[in-house]
């Protein structure tokens, strides 16, 4: 087996490489910020929630670390806590809370910020929780250490501020575009995040540039609907292509796409050789009925045409999905329709979600829509027990169909990332998603964190580790 030796990627040196703190394009205002009354205040960043909102904590902790924090991880001991939040579910919002509650617990004279998609839809019931000391905006969210030292926020948004010099672990996230135009009846990311809105086509390019240079074998794009990407003209496909074409031994990671987007053209990617194996696209229901109810936008037979696109070109492609469980037009020839959907979809992986009742959205509107009314006999609670009794069906097909999935690669030869090592073993993810274990004995070279190889996989390598839930 071989592998190239390329630089270490700068993520992997820690935040002061050098004794140099990591530089972060900053506001003019953030730029002045010095710590306040406070000589290097501790602070404690805490994340919840999708691979964006990752990028964006890491963003925060790296502009902190500009600004003359010192990042801990000790809630015990930090003046300031910041808690980027997420809101996707009702499960979300509690663990936002718990985490709040928990900070002031231990540690009641710490000032608690909190920021993200669920400080951006329910400030006020945020700033009622003990020890919130201030509630962020995601539109302000880049602004954050300007927060800490009392100085004054401007009225700037640039949502696309966390761009580079990230403490990247491994695999190098890059963000090209935020918000949502969509309007599907039960989610409450548009009221988060705002509009759609791409970020520039060269500034992109040139991050990129530079976490290949840093020696990351991995690019992942992310966004809220990146499929959207349009800045002047130049769309999601130009940037794909413009990606592709860059000099450097890495891949490219589409991290989530809607079915709309994946056209025959999207599908032709798949041919080049920096073109991760790997395609994440959210189904949500296999019922037709549902998704017309859900305001999705696209038929079952619609999404399975998508997905073909891609395969016929790229047999071996991992396909991912979304899956929500419990809608309320579900019923149990519903939930029977998705089961079969996603048995002939032959997914490598499912994400299940069971519903969650979001206020402010249509869903919820016509469930408390007055009685009587036709939308009270089409759409009613799924009880919970039933709820947890269709995910825990989902969940055994789903885990049949991972192991299938594993079990066709056999053999198949695919570029993999270094993500961590512990003594002898060499911890990687493939191309197409799949983790594994090497012992030092069987890489050439040496394993540098986020370096791309190739090499044969074998079952025989599989890590029993979670799924990572890539966004």
């Amino acid at each position: 087996m071989s592998t190239q030796s390329i630089q270490q990627p700068r993520a992997a040196s820690g935040p002061h490489a050098n004794g140099v703190h990591p530089r972060t394009a900053v506001g003019t205002k953030t730029d002045l910020v010095s710590g306040a009354d406070r000589v290097h205040p501790r602070t404690s960043v805490i994340h919840f929630g999708c691979r964006l909102n990752q990028f964006e904590s890491d963003g925060i902790k790296a502009n902190l670390a500009d600004n003359a924090h010192t990042l801990s991880d000790n809630l015990r001991e930090a003046d300031f806590v910041v808690i980027n939040t997420c809101t996707v579910t009702n499960k979300a919002d509690y663990k936002n809370r718990a985490a709040i509650r928990r900070a002031h617990r231990l540690n009641p004279q710490a000032k608690i910020v909190v920021t993200g998609c669920y400080a951006t839809t329910d400030a006020d019931e945020l700033r009622s929780l003990p020890g919130v000391y201030r509630v962020v905006s995601n539109d302000k969210k880049h602004q954050i250490a300007a927060v800490l030292a009392g100085a004054e926020v401007d009225e700037g948004n640039n949502r696309f501020f966390f761009s580079s010099h990230h403490e990247f672990k491994s695999r190098a996230t890059i963000k090209i575009q935020d918000g949502c135009n969509k309007s599907c009846s039960y989610c409450k990311i548009p009221q988060a995040r705002g509009r759609g809105v791409s970020r520039d086509f060269n500034e992109t390019l040139e991050s990129a540039r530079e976490l290949i240079t840093a020696g990351f074998g991995e690019l992942v794009l992310t966004g809220v609907n990146i499929g959207w990407y349009d800045d002047n003209g130049k769309n999601f496909t130009a940037l794909v292509e413009a990606l592709l074409s860059l000099e450097g031994n890495f891949h490219l990671r589409i991290s989530s796409i809607e079915p709309g987007d994946v056209t025959e053209r999207f599908a032709e990617f798949y041919r080049h050789p920096k073109m991760a194996r790997f395609l994440h696209i959210p189904l949500q229901s296999g019922s037709k009925f549902v998704l017309r109810t859900m305001r999705r936008g696209y038929t079952p037979a619609n999404f399975m045409r998508r997905i073909e696109y891609v395969r016929n070109i790229c047999p071996e492609v991992h396909i991912g999905t979304d899956v929500i469980v419990g809608f309320p037009a579900e019923g149990e020839a519903e939930f029977q329709e998705t089961l079969d959907f996603c048995r002939t979809a032959d997914f490598a992986n499912i994400h299940i979600f069971p519903f969650s009742k979001r206020r402010n959205t249509p869903i919820v509107d016509w469930l408390e829509s007055r009685e009587g009314s036709l939308a009270k006999r089409v759409y009613r609670e799924v009880n919970g027990a039933i709820i947890r009794e269709r995910s825990a069906e989902l969940s055994k097909l789903k885990a049949s169909m991972a192991e299938a999935y594993a079990a066709r690669c056999e053999g198949l030869s695919v570029n993999a990332v270094v993500e961590r090592t512990n003594g002898d073993e060499i911890h990687f993810l493939t191309e197409n998603y799949l983790r594994g274990t090497l012992q030092r004995s069987q890489f050439s070279g040496d394993p540098i964190r986020g370096a791309r190889f190739a090499l044969p996989w074998s079952n025989r390598l599989a890590e029993k580790a979670p799924t990572v839930l890539i966004r």
